[in-house]
C-alpha cells in the first residue's frame, strides 16, 4: 500500500507545471466563451443608446412644453442635439416629438395641453 502512494507522489513531483497543449486548451475555452458574450454586450451598448436618446427626447418635450404652457413660446420645428434630429409637432391636443432611430421606426412621444 505504501509503494503506491510512493509511486503516485514520485509521479506528481515530476510535474514541472503546465504543457503546452493545456495552454491551448484553456486558450480555445476562454476564446468560446468570450465569443459568445460578445454579441450581448453589444446589442446592451445599443440599447444604452437607444434610452439615452429616449431620454433626451424626453427632456426636450418637456423643456418645450414649458415654455409653450407658461411662457405662450412656439417651439422650433426641429432641434438637433448631439447629431439626433428631434421633430416638434403642435397638435390640437398637445405637443409632440418624433425622432428617427437606427434599425428602428420614427418614435412619437407626445404630451398633451392641461384643461383650462
Amino acid at each position: 500500500m505504501l509503494y503506491r502512494w510512493e509511486q503516485v507522489a514520485s509521479i506528481l513531483k515530476n510535474c514541472n507545471g503546465y504543457s503546452l497543449l493545456d495552454g491551448l486548451v484553456a486558450l480555445s475555452i476562454l476564446t468560446l466563451l468570450s465569443s459568445g458574450a460578445l454579441p450581448i454586450y453589444v446589442q446592451l451598448y445599443e440599447e444604452r443608446m437607444s434610452i439615452q436618446t429616449r431620454k433626451e427626447a424626453i427632456h426636450l418635450l418637456d423643456q418645450y412644453w414649458n415654455d409653450f404652457v407658461l411662457n405662450n413660446v412656439v417651439p422650433p420645428k426641429q432641434e438637433i442635439v448631439e447629431g439626433t434630429e428631434f421633430y416638434l409637432t403642435e397638435t390640437p391636443n398637445g405637443l409632440c416629438i418624433s425622432y428617427n432611430e437606427e434599425k428602428k421606426d420614427e418614435l412619437l412621444i407626445c404630451r398633451s395641453l392641461p384643461h383650462e
